[in-house]
């Protein structure tokens, strides 16, 4: 099994008219989200990332958003050029003098954390 696509959210002209004039009167949380898909996190992750709110209100949210038009949703064409958020090095170096050679050798080295990523999530559409 591949991968799992990235899909991005984009405002359209409604969404867009309601952040500018609030011309629907959508509540903070919903414009809430629009105003992160405006901000630069278009990706579903981007935006649990960088809001308060709890992952089952967004993913409701988000569904409301596009069954009324607030928003589209596209496959990206390049996932890595959208980042969700500014990541860490993961290698830091350290500043000091030289370890000895075969202290090395005796240190086992760490094993690496892997991370069991999200189930997708299905808008409906």
């Amino acid at each position: 099994m591949g991968a799992r696509e990235r899909t991005n959210f984009e405002l359209t002209l409604k969404g867009a008219e309601e952040l500018e004039m609030r011309t629907y009167r959508l509540d903070a949380k919903t414009r809430n989200i629009l105003f992160l898909i405006k901000r630069g996190f278009p990706t579903f992750e981007g935006i649990l990332e960088n809001s308060i709110f709890p992952r089952e209100e967004i993913v409701e949210r988000l569904r409301n958003l596009l069954q009324a038009h607030f928003v589209t949703m596209h496959a990206a064409e390049n996932p890595s050029a959208t980042p969700t958020t500014v990541s860490r090095r993961s290698d830091p170096t350290t500043v000091g003098p030289e370890a000895p050679a075969d202290s090395a050798a005796e240190a086992p080295s760490p094993e690496p954390a892997t991370e069991q990523p999200d189930e997708p999530i299905y808008f409906g559409l």
